[in-house]
């Protein structure tokens, strides 16, 4: 690779080097805040620029500046408050509990639940209460839990960790769970199944009623993973748009992960985890009454926990309201609806996955007479050139527009699909070559490749945490460290 080359890739990982100095120690003498707080804002707005115009899918799910600010205000009056110690912040059994409560209502839950630091956290608490669970009840040593491929990798991740096996199940032809096929994986240590709504890669909900059926005719627990889709689709269906029963309403559904820094419009770092029974709930608490230090009892994986970001998050249902909660589903469904109609309808070259809801994926088409379909990844290569930033998948290679509020803006719906017939001319264009955005995608599948790919993501996560090669001019050295 030639110098140049590497400068770019450093300049992708760190584009802050050439403008900002790396810190490597502490400075001698404090650093003034004025200058702190330009530098952060300087950043800030940079970085805010293509979301705040409505070209992003996914990530930003809110976008009012005021709302962010008005949770700041929140956030900095219990920022330093550990909610650890509630005999000192007893605010927090009062934002928490309503948290559960108003998320509950909207899932026709009983009211038990935990907050959680995100979808995440809330997927692997899950995971690790039904282990217990099994454990507890049934004495199951070598659990397992079966679940779609397009399960989200945070459950693989927990399993991982705490010695659970994966089952993974096919799809069937129209990218669902196939239940027959999860039924095939249950055995006598199967702990829980697991079903999406709706799932990341497609933004399709999974056949819940059957999953949940299923579990219970076998006596296990089915967790639903609403975290993306579990503070929209209530309001959706409260619109009139057609949505399977996916909640607590179904029997056999035993827990539900819902992601309240989501389309909950609350900052990010919370998600609630429902249970329909505290006796399942129980199994994911932590208690310790043989420590020096004292009786130790903590609900989760978390010991300490930010105040400011339990009370913000209460702020934020309280803020939006039932009314805005439908004005914002609303805007994004007719958003949604325009992008699904104008692929279908108007660029045949494309297909979207599914029947899909507040999230749009699409493939290439498969063209007549057996020629090579298009280069979705080109497609993206395009998209990106114009300023659009869609989520790449892979298995099968396609793109998705996951809407937020953001994209509700007027002219972006349509925009967008400008932008996209411009990216299949481009793809058609340069059939054959390779794609930028696409090189990595299909390389695993085998032991060499996948071996290959993941000591490349390792190595882009031992770049997160160094520090930036510095090209910036440094001030005077501080003289403590000269």
């Amino acid at each position: 690779m030639s110098d140049d080359g590497f400068e770019q890739i450093l300049d992708g990982f760190y584009p802050y080097r050439r403008t900002t100095r790396s810190h490597r120690v502490v400075p001698a003498e404090p650093i003034d805040r004025a200058a702190i707080l330009a530098e952060i804002a300087g950043m800030s707005r940079a970085e805010d620029a293509q979301g705040d115009s409505g070209t992003v899918s996914g990530s930003l799910y809110c976008g009012d500046h005021d709302h962010y600010a008005f949770l700041g205000q929140v956030f900095d009056l219990y920022s330093h408050a550990n909610v650890l110690q509630r005999d000192m912040y007893p605010s927090a059994t009062k934002f928490e509990a309503e948290i559960i409560a108003m998320t509950s209502d909207l899932l026709h839950g009983t009211g038990v639940g935990v907050v959680t630091s995100g979808g995440s956290e809330s997927l692997i608490t899950a995971l690790y209460a039904y282990r217990e669970q099994a454990r507890a009840d049934r004495g199951v040593t070598a659990p397992n839990v079966v679940l779609p491929r397009t399960a989200h990798v945070a459950l693989d991740k927990g399993a991982h960790w705490m010695n659970i096996e994966v089952r993974h199940a096919p799809l069937t032809d129209g990218y669902l769970a196939d239940v027959a096929a999860m039924e095939a994986l249950i055995d006598e240590n199967t702990i829980a199944l697991v079903g999406s709504a709706a799932n990341y890669a497609h933004g399709l909900i999974d056949p819940i009623e059957e999953i949940a059926a299923l579990a219970a005719s076998r006596g296990i627990g089915m967790h639903v993973d609403g975290c993306l889709g579990g503070l929209l689709l209530p309001w959706i269906e409260r619109l009139g748009y057609d949505v399977p029963l996916w909640d607590f309403r179904v029997p056999g559904v035993t827990s539900i992960s819902a992601d309240t820094h989501k389309y909950g419009y609350a900052l990010k770092g919370s998600s609630v985890l429902l249970y329909r029974s505290k006796d399942l709930r129980k199994h994911q608490y932590f208690t310790y009454p043989d420590w020096p230090g004292g009786l130790y009892l903590s609900p989760g994986l978390a010991g300490s926990r930010s105040g400011g970001i339990i009370a913000s998050t209460w702020a934020a249902m309280l803020a939006t309201g039932e009314s805005g909660y439908l004005d914002a589903a609303d805007a994004i469904m007719r958003t949604a609806v325009t992008i699904r109609a104008g692929i279908r309808e108007g660029i045949p070259a494309l297909r979207v996955i599914g029947d899909p809801t507040f999230l749009v994926a699409f493939a290439a088409a498969e063209p007549a007479g057996g020629a090579e379909p298009l280069d979705i990844y080109l497609v993206n290569d395009s998209l990106k050139a114009q300023g659009w930033r869609m989520n790449s998948l892979q298995l099968p290679p396609a793109l998705h527009f996951c809407v937020t509020r953001p994209n509700t803006q007027d002219g972006v719906a349509e925009r967008f699909l400008e932008a996209l017939r411009i990216a299949v001319a481009y793809a058609e264009e340069h059939r054959g070559e390779p794609a930028e955005s696409g090189a990595m995608y299909g390389f695993g599948g085998t032991p060499q490749g996948n071996a290959t790919l993941a000591a490349v993501m390792s190595g882009v996560l031992d770049a997160m945490h160094e520090v930036a090669p510095d090209t910036a001019p440094d001030p005077a050295p501080d003289p403590a460290h000269t």
